[in-house]
């Protein structure tokens, strides 16, 4: 009888540290952009995201990486082009973080207007049934506009992922102030694919994403830790700011 109960006890044991996170790969291309006589090649990128109880982590191939510790209520920027990282306390001000030389453009950055409203439509994008949305932006007087396709009935729970992290994470990604988040929120749901289009001084800059895959997948070992050479910093600089 002991042998048994130890044996399940091992199993279990076994079961715990095998237990798979959520695994999210999506697809990104920049089309080609021909700026003052000069030809600016398509780019294609791919992001891998891990999603854990107590861990999220974001890894591209466009310059750096974000690893949200949510026991500790850290978000590390990682800036591998400066083998370096940041450490952020939630709620996020990315503002604070750009170089002094930046200041102005910051401010300017700030004041971005944005309206969310939903499409009335659904769309299935590789057999997640997706609702909707039109992204309308104001950058620096400069108009964006983004379709995208969200969706609640995913294949995976990713429930305190979508209140908890991706607000704080998508502050990082579309350098937006803690004001605009009321206005993303309407957008309900993770975000499947999605198309942006904008105007720049008369140039045009169009790009899409897409989730490829959705999937429950043990990560590799050591897989949520900065990299042992990197050293901290406090905020960035204009080198880390090609990728960024």
């Amino acid at each position: 009888m002991k042998r048994i109960v130890f044996l399940l006890l091992i199993f279990r044991l076994l079961a715990a540290s095998l237990s798979a996170d959520v695994y999210i790969k999506t697809f990104t291309r920049v089309d080609p952009i021909n700026v003052m006589g000069q030809s600016i090649p398509a780019r294609e990128t791919y992001t891998e995201e891990w999603i854990s109880d107590n861990f999220y982590l974001r890894e591209g191939d466009d310059g750096f990486s974000y690893l949200y510790d949510l026991k500790k209520s850290l978000i590390y920027l990682i800036l591998p082009r400066t083998k370096s990282y940041i450490e952020i306390k939630p709620p996020v001000n990315i503002f604070d973080l750009l170089p002094p030389e930046m200041s102005q453009m910051a401010q300017a950055l700030e004041q971005i207007s944005l309206s969310a409203t939903p499409l009335g439509e659904t769309k299935v994008i590789n057999g997640i049934k997706s609702q909707g949305y039109r992204l309308e932006m104001t950058v620096m007087m400069y108009p964006m506009e983004m379709t995208i396709w969200a969706s609640e009935d995913l294949p995976v729970n990713l429930k305190n992922y979508l209140e908890k992290v991706w607000p704080e994470i998508l502050k990082i990604q579309m350098r937006l102030a803690e004001n605009a988040l009321s206005e993303i929120s309407k957008i309900r749901g993770l975000w499947i694919a999605y198309e942006t289009k904008a105007s720049f001084m008369g140039y045009e800059v169009n790009s899409r994403a897409e989730v490829l895959e959705i999937s429950s997948k043990t990560p590799p070992a050591g897989k949520y830790a900065i990299p042992k050479d990197y050293k901290r910093k406090n905020r960035l600089e204009l080198e880390d700011l090609q990728g960024f």
